[in-house]
């Protein structure tokens, strides 16, 4: 399964038009129709968030925002926040992007705040808050995770 598909199932069992989603979202439709087809970045960077996330120990969303909100996102914090929580735990660039899955150098991308984390980050907050629970920034990880297992192990007959 890809990570388009889960946010097209999510959006589905909500009964959210196509269209109105990508309004709430602040894209063009067809910009959101190519992200639920599996053409989009997303597919990089949802892995790569999930992966960030269990490696530092961090709730997704305090990732893009000190509050965990996604009214409190803007772009280039991510990279400085991330940063700030491997530090926190004590763990070396080389030893996250290890267990991320990515070279050093485009872990140091992230942490600059150059990397497209800084959009898709901010903008799987926006979805969770729009689609599944505004209430529960921490949803957002149930994107990546869905049924406790990572998206790409699941079929898309698996996801009801």
């Amino acid at each position: 399964m890809k990570q388009g598909e889960v946010l097209m199932k999510e959006r589905e069992k909500k009964k959210l038009a196509l269209d109105d989603l990508a309004e709430k979202l602040g894209m063009p439709a067809e910009r959101y129709r190519e992200i639920e087809a599996g053409n989009s970045p997303a597919e990089k960077w949802g892995p790569v968030i999930r992966e960030l996330a269990v490696a530092l120990e961090v709730p997704t969303s305090r990732m893009f925002a000190p509050s965990g909100k996604v009214a409190d996102t803007r772009h280039g914090q991510a990279g400085e926040l991330i940063r700030k929580h491997r530090e926190a735990k004590g763990r070396s660039v080389e030893t996250v992007a290890e267990k991320v899955g990515i070279s050093v150098d485009e872990y140091q991308e992230i942490e600059s705040g150059s990397s497209e984390i800084e959009e898709w980050g901010p903008f799987f907050m926006r979805f969770a808050a729009e689609v599944l629970d505004p209430s529960f920034p921490g949803v957002v990880f149930n994107l990546f995770l869905p049924f406790g297992l990572k998206f790409e192990q699941l079929a898309l007959t698996d996801y009801t």
